[in-house]
């Protein structure tokens, strides 16, 4: 069909009904396209995550974060890991490293980081005392002496690729409960740690579970291979060290969280965790304790989607649960609706997925190849 062509008659007609339409009509048409632009744009517009506005006075922000290869510059030769030898040959860019991770914390809490963070891929404790100082060179610099980190936990690892976990905070601490959750070596990346509240410890057991790494590849239909039971084998650890210290106290204060490398479905954490995302489940499993997962019931459209992107889809791999004393009066207590994916623009790539500060083979740098789960916490 031809395109019809407008001549000077036409938009003579046009003017002349224009002109006839009575002025208040135009300017309330004027409004609802003026509105109707804006309302497009604003939609368009990722919405301000929750994590990056002001804390509210009195609550305190709980973060875990696996910050992706945080190696230091001291070659260990003992480790045979590429990434490792990486940041030795260049230990200008374990500074950067550093760098790019503190600004990255700062983005929380008005500019104050979280009160509370463990982390996941930590080589040493010298990694996790440069994240300290870079953190309190930065607050010093903004007028925020009150909020400096004073506390470093950490427990290394020596098997596989020599990484743990390790927590960061600017309260007090019991340093000589410091321990690893298992004395089992193979085991060996997960921790426990005593956070000093008014008159009640908050316990916080940070995990890495074993990798997917060629999970799945060359077995049968409905034989597990071997990661895929040391992930269990993480989740039995966890979980028997969780129904102790419940079973001695039944309102203790437990945040179990970390990188699982599994999804809330999964055998791992549902049955090696005993995981629930029933808040009343939680609550009245006094026998065989169920830790509440606070981000069970994250929206399968959720922005974004997961805190890792690989093989072509979103999974939530990096977790929280607590225990049934977090969700009482007494002690310490979580606020289960602030549970959320911190997941600013400058954590993700042009395509939406988490930024990494990458290896030899990158020129952009970004932050870790997960995105950091947050919470909000009360003291009484």
């Amino acid at each position: 069909m031809a395109k019809k062509q407008f001549t000077q008659r036409d938009v003579e007609q046009a003017t002349r009904l224009i002109q006839q339409v009575p002025p208040k009509v135009l300017i309330a048409v004027a409004v609802i396209a003026i509105i109707g632009v804006a309302a497009f744009f604003l939609l368009r517009q990722p919405a301000t995550p929750q994590a990056a506005k002001p804390v509210p006075e009195g609550a305190i922000l709980f973060c875990s974060w696996n910050v992706e290869n945080f190696y230091d510059d001291v070659d260990d030769p003992k480790n045979d890991d590429k990434s490792e030898e990486f940041f030795a040959r260049h230990p200008e860019l374990f500074k950067e490293k550093v760098a790019h991770l503190a600004d990255g914390l700062l983005m929380m809490n008005d500019g104050r980081g979280p009160d509370i963070m463990a982390l996941c891929e930590v080589e040493s404790e010298l990694c996790m005392t440069a994240l300290k100082d870079a953190l309190n060179e930065r607050l010093v610099k903004a007028g925020k002496q009150d909020a400096q980190y004073t506390h470093v936990l950490f427990k290394g690892d020596k098997l596989g690729r020599r990484f743990a976990p390790g927590v960061l905070t600017r309260l007090g601490v019991d340093g000589n409960r410091t321990r690893k959750v298992t004395d089992y070596a193979g085991n060996g990346r997960t921790i426990e740690v005593h956070i000093k509240g008014n008159s009640d410890d908050l316990i916080v057991m940070a995990a890495h579970w074993t990798s997917r790494v060629d999970s799945g590849n060359g077995k049968a239909q409905g034989e597990v291979n071997a990661n895929d039971k040391r992930r269990m084998s993480y989740a039995n650890d966890c979980y028997g060290r969780f129904k102790a210290i419940v079973k001695d106290n039944p309102d203790a204060d437990v945040i179990l969280c970390g990188d699982f490398n599994d999804e809330f479905k999964d055998p791992s954490i549902r049955d090696g965790l005993h995981a629930t995302g029933d808040l009343q489940e939680c609550r009245n499993a006094i026998d065989e304790p169920r830790p509440f997962a606070l981000l069970a019931s994250w929206p399968a459209d959720g922005k974004p989607k997961g805190t890792i992107y690989g093989r072509g889809r979103w999974s939530i791999f990096d977790h929280m649960l607590v225990s049934r004393g977090m969700l009482d009066d007494k002690g310490w207590r979580v606020d289960p609706n602030t549970a959320q994916i911190f997941a600013p623009p400058a954590f993700l790539t042009s395509r939406g997925e988490p930024f990494r500060f990458g290896d030899e083979r990158d020129t952009k740098r970004g932050y870790s190849d997960h995105l950091p789960v947050v919470v909000q916490l009360r003291a009484k």
